[in-house]
């Protein structure tokens, strides 16, 4: 087969693969927002929305709202006579009131027939009552429907010309009140809700069907309402918190406070000129119910009928009454602002559109350019999805969208980790020819060492890794990658051969040798370190070379430590390597990453250190507590064997900066920032000192107490 044959093999296996990626990634971000947990999460954000817009100007509505309040409670004693609500139908109609609309369940025969008769007559006698009934769901084992039963309002409240709606309580899982119930359907009649029944009359539609429109809408009484998914609920567009509604106490309707003609027919002429002085001559010639929609309802705690909705909240911490519910919904359809949801299909392509980009930048991008491009999609449909609802009244469901772009990212970094991953063994098996001779002619006299098995021994371990590998090896083809790594890799090797060590294993860019064994060596921790210097004067060398051909200048950081540890065959009987392990193993791990913190090349622990101190130029680094280990411990960089080796701007660098350090550890942070900052003067490019400024500014503005022990915890590895 061809190379090039090969190619477009393997370019079609990882456009099928991506492409499989993508689709996995959308359709798992949709299943997971359909659990409950997402679910709520998506209500919560559309409750924002209306935090964000707030209330809507009402001025000018044409609802009013009449409360059975606390006062009404403190004056009439509970359940209410009948009698009282048909004086207040009676004081309404007079003060000019388009409709009387009860929110007041009247489903059967009252306490006294007079009382039911009184309010018969007022509801007959006005003519523009419109009361309400309601339905009970029975749920029976082996239907797969419940039987409703209908309950309208009591007969002998109820002229036969009276109209009636249908109330019914609808509220989400979490208990808040978003959507409003269009009708009900009791075997082959329709019954409308009562605010959809009080708007067909307003607009004079006192018969006709309802029309289902190809959409999915419902068109009725000259305006077209989005259902939700059950069919017979609509999204309800609020117009404000509890409160938001003119609302007026039933036992001042019923007590004629607003019969403002027999107010004026008690003022003396000097009264209606002192009124009509300050501009408030009008509420003489007119009340606040005329030409209204009125609607009776309770709003007192005692009769729980207080709802949560989107608007509740700690800036509207007040339920809203059910009554004010059905003047939103009212509102709602005269203004014909109805909330429509963003259709299904425009979500699945969203959904896939940002898989798609998640991993089409994922692919060709740095891993923290991917971070900051999932950042900016979630914070785009963030603003997108208020913006929709805002301006056009639209809820674009947000959570599909939103775990499509956490968990694309992700899901793409772990596909690159398993292929790097694969391209690292692959690399990793090619060096296998690297056997240290040392460890050959161990073999040769002792066949015993193949054995399992270890020995505790102290000795010294090493790990070095290209900086930014990652990034370096997204921009090459396999071949140049390969390539750059088998030279690199020979180069470190030779340098860990030539100080009798053990080159343990590589893994991908990743180099990790041992000092003392299985040659004991008593002299380990100065092989390690000048095996650490060795690599970076050879990787030095390189960059000259690789500058000259057009190549990465690659960069690498070394930890080292020494300490007790296992060493020996690990493994199972038909597969093992000669190996190390313990404590002192991770710790050097760990260090070589810690030279991130401060931007250094080499970092040695502190058994090294003990070991290396009068051979070789070190300064303190910190006192380090690193990821997996409870307790801190001691870091030094490793600078040169010999002070002549340094420059003398070097040198005093160091010597400026071993004062800053002392002052640092007695917490005396203005005069260690000053050292650090004389350093800087000497070596702008000092990174240890350029940290600890850092350090010092921090400690400045916030003291860390008395307490403060000079550990710096690492966060990450």
């Amino acid at each position: 087969m061809s190379k090039t044959s090969k190619d477009d093999k393997q370019n079609l296996r990882s456009k099928f693969t991506g492409f499989a990626l993508i689709l996995i990634v959308a359709f798992s971000a949709y299943v997971l927002s359909l659990f409950d947990f997402f679910q709520g999460l998506e209500l919560k954000l559309y409750d924002l929305n209306y935090q964000l817009r707030g209330p809507i100007d009402i001025t000018n509505s044409e609802i009013a709202v009449v409360a059975l309040d606390q006062p009404t409670f403190d004056s009439l004693s509970f359940p209410f006579d009948r009698r009282y609500y048909g004086q207040a139908v009676t004081n309404l109609k007079a003060y000019g009131a388009k409709y009387v609309v009860f929110d007041i369940l009247l489903t059967s025969a009252g306490p006294s027939p007079a009382s039911d008769s009184a309010l018969y007559q007022a509801v007959e006698d006005a003519g523009n009552v419109v009361l309400c009934g309601t339905a009970t769901r029975i749920y029976q084992a082996g239907l797969a429907k419940p039987i409703v039963y209908l309950t309208p309002p009591y007969p002998t409240i109820r002229p036969p010309s009276t109209i009636w709606g249908m109330i019914t309580d609808f509220h989400d899982p979490d208990g808040v009140v978003r959507r409003y119930p269009l009708m009900l359907s009791v075997k082959d009649s329709v019954y409308l809700s009562l605010g959809l029944k009080v708007f067909a009359h307003r607009q004079g539609y006192s018969k006709g069907d309802l029309e289902q429109m190809p959409n999915g809408d419902v068109h009725y009484a000259g305006i077209s309402i989005p259902r939700q998914l059950d069919s017979t609920t609509t999204l309800l567009n609020y117009a404000g918190p509890a409160g938001t509604f003119p609302t007026y106490s039933f036992i001042d309707v019923v007590n004629g406070t607003y019969d403002y003609a027999a107010l004026a027919a008690t003022l003396s002429e000097e009264e209606k000129a002192v009124l009509a002085a300050a501009g408030m001559d009008d509420i003489l010639k007119d009340n606040p119910f005329k030409d209204k929609i009125v609607l009776i309802g309770a709003s007192s705690e005692d009769l729980q009928d207080n709802k949560y909705t989107p608007f509740f909240s700690a800036k509207y911490p007040r339920k809203t009454p059910g009554v004010e519910v059905h003047a939103n919904a009212l509102q709602m359809f005269i203004d014909g602002s109805m909330i429509r949801a963003v259709n299904f299909w425009f979500i699945v392509a969203g959904v896939l559109l940002i898989s798609f980009l998640t991993y089409t930048t994922g692919r060709h991008v740095a891993h923290w350019s991917g971070i900051v491009v999932a950042t900016a999609v979630v914070i785009a449909i963030l603003v997108g999805s208020a913006y929709l609802f805002l301006a056009h009244h639209l809820w674009l469901r947000e959570m599909p969208l939103l775990l499509t772009a956490a968990l694309g990212y992700p899901a793409n970094l772990l596909y690159r980790f398993i292929q790097s991953q694969k391209e690292k063994a692959m690399i990793r098996g090619m060096f296998a020819q690297y056997v240290p001779k040392g460890y050959v002619q161990q073999l040769i006299q002792n066949p015993d060492m193949l054995k399992l098995g270890g020995e505790r021994r102290r000795m010294t371990m090493l790990f070095s890794d290209i900086a930014g590998f990652s990034t370096h090896s997204e921009k090459l083809t396999p071949e140049e990658l390969v390539a750059l790594l088998n030279e690199y890799l020979t180069a470190m090797t030779r340098v860990v051969f030539a100080n009798d060590g053990i080159v343990d294993k590589y893994e991908g860019d990743l180099v990790m040798a041992e000092f003392g064994a299985p040659i004991w060596n008593p002299n380990h921790a100065a092989q390690g370190c000048r095996t650490g210097l060795g690599m970076q004067r050879k990787l030095a060398e390189l960059r000259l070379k690789w500058r000259s051909e057009g190549k990465f200048e690659l960069r690498c950081r070394v930890g080292i430590n020494t300490g007790d540890v296992i060493v020996g065959n690990m493994g199972s009987e038909e597969k093992f390597d000669y190996t190390v392990m313990g404590d002192a193993v991770n710790l050097a791990s760990r260090l070589e990453g810690a030279n991130k913190e401060y931007k250094t090349e080499i970092m040695i622990g502190h058994n090294t250190w003990l070991d290396v101190k009068d051979q070789f130029v070190t300064r303190p680094l910190d006192l380090l507590k690193v990821m997996g280990k409870h307790e801190s411990v001691p870091v030094y960089e490793l600078l040169a064997e010999k002070p002549e080796e340094l420059p003398a701007e070097k040198l005093k660098v160091i010597e400026i900066y071993n004062q800053g350090i002392t002052f640092y550890r007695a917490a005396k942070f203005a005069e260690a920032k000053e050292c650090f900052e004389q350093a800087l003067q000497v070596d702008p490019t000092d990174s240890p000192s350029q940290v600890y400024v850092g350090r010092c500014e921090l400690y400045i503005a916030n003291p860390p107490g008395e307490n403060w022990d000079g550990v710096w915890t690492m966060q990450s590895k």
